[in-house]
């Protein structure tokens, strides 16, 4: 799971734009409250989730 959500967050510092569309901005932000929740999470990988969460919440502005 870490490796993808490392995946993601890379991803999203590289194209922020590609939140900007709003679809992949809502399936995510639906998912991140479950994920984030999740007790087999690192704490880097809480990290990143949290970061993830922030771009969305920019991207929106």
């Amino acid at each position: 799971m870490d490796l993808n959500i490392h995946s993601l967050w890379s991803l999203i510092q590289v194209r922020p734009n590609l939140l900007r569309s709003g679809a992949a901005a809502r399936a995510l932000r639906e998912r991140l409250t479950v994920m984030l929740d999740s007790r087999e999470l690192s704490p880097r990988g809480r990290r990143e989730l949290e970061s993830i969460e922030y771009a969305i919440r920019l991207a929106e502005v």
